[in-house]
């Protein structure tokens, strides 16, 4: 396969830059990425004219004691790669991506060229219809992140998870139990307002036409809001938790809503659902925007979450037993959830 890889970062292991909830954090590395495909193009539109090479721009978070080679010289560290969902970015998950690199994770997040408002594509709106080549994506990033001297030096190649929120979620879902675009290699997968993929295929081209179900054990935790405005478009809850193999989890945030699975803690003024400024002058009508809902903190939500996601992973790709076992019992210990657990 012919690659052309642009390294825009320089991979020395610096300190990061980047803010992480309002402050620094001098804990965790940062190094920008620009791989591209010249197998695969990028078709036009919401005003890009196409390309006939695929780039991905990609953001590395990692540990940042591997300045002086003492990580790189131990145990290699789980790779989570994490999808932003429709005209999203990046680094929209921040408070999940500081929490992982400060208990021992590289994370990996691609600007998708069609569906994140920070592509160099400059698109003015996301085009689902891509979620296929975002699929084949995690694949092409994958490989060229174990590629790179520096970086396949720090990563365990056998623990290897996807993360993603929304669109994202969905493409994460189908990178796992697609048969068409299937990355073999991910051993756990985080899904964060995915609400049902396969309906939101149904609904849409996301150019999986051909593709059937494959019934994988991966290991899949799926998590939900109570008040998705989002997810009440594809489908019944639990309905994508009910299709998969066993070891699976779904966790139903009680009062929780799409918007604050990311870093934003938008509330509106009438303690109404954030989810629904996004849908239009007759939101009131649809479900989960009805006048009256009672939410839960956004800060609280992040919470729930955060836990949940270091419980599976660390039980799933650091292979901590007890980590499953307290997943297991969020359901009794946290009130705000409806847990349901199959493994």
């Amino acid at each position: 396969m012919l690659l052309r890889v642009l390294v825009t970062g320089v991979i020395a292991w610096l300190a990061a830059t980047a803010a992480i909830a309002g402050e620094r954090d001098r804990g965790i590395g940062v190094v920008h990425l620009t791989f591209v495909d010249e197998t695969r193009a990028v078709r036009a539109a919401n005003g890009f004219a196409g390309s006939t090479d695929r780039r991905i721009d990609v953001t590395v978070w990692y540990p940042n004691d591997v300045a002086d080679g003492a990580r790189a010289s131990r145990t290699r560290l789980p790779l989570v790669l994490y999808s932003h969902g429709s005209y999203g970015q990046a680094d929209n998950a921040m408070y999940l991506v500081s929490d992982l690199v400060r208990a021992g994770y590289v994370v990996a997040a691609p600007d998708y060229p069609l569906s994140s408002r920070a592509a160099y594509t400059e698109v003015t709106a996301s085009d689902p219809g891509d979620v296929a080549q975002q699929a084949r994506d995690i694949h092409f990033v994958i490989d060229r992140l174990l590629a790179d001297k520096a970086l396949a030096a720090l990563i365990d190649p056998a623990k290897i998870a996807t993360m993603g929120h929304s669109l994202g979620a969905v493409t994460s879902y189908f990178a796992s139990f697609a048969s068409t675009v299937r990355e073999p290699r991910v051993a756990a997968t985080v899904l964060l307002g995915a609400g049902d993929p396969v309906q939101a295929a149904l609904s849409g081209n996301m150019g999986l036409a051909g593709a059937w179900h494959v019934p994988a054990p991966v290991p899949a935790l799926f998590l939900s809001a109570e008040h998705d405005a989002f997810a009440r478009f594809t489908g019944r809850p639990y309905a994508a938790f009910a299709r998969l193999e066993k070891p699976k989890y779904e966790i139903m945030v009680k009062g929780g809503v799409h918007v604050w699975f990311t870093d934003t803690n938008d509330q509106l003024p009438d303690g109404g659902n954030p989810d629904c400024t996004h849908l239009g002058p007759n939101a009131a009508s649809l479900p989960g925007c009805e006048p009256g809902v009672k939410l839960i903190a956004p800060l609280r939500q992040k919470e729930i979450t955060r836990t949940a996601v270091r419980d599976f992973l660390d039980g799933y790709l650091k292979g901590d037993r007890s980590r499953i076992e307290a997943l297991r019992r969020l359901g009794t210990s946290i009130p705000e959830i409806e847990q349901r657990t199959e493994d």
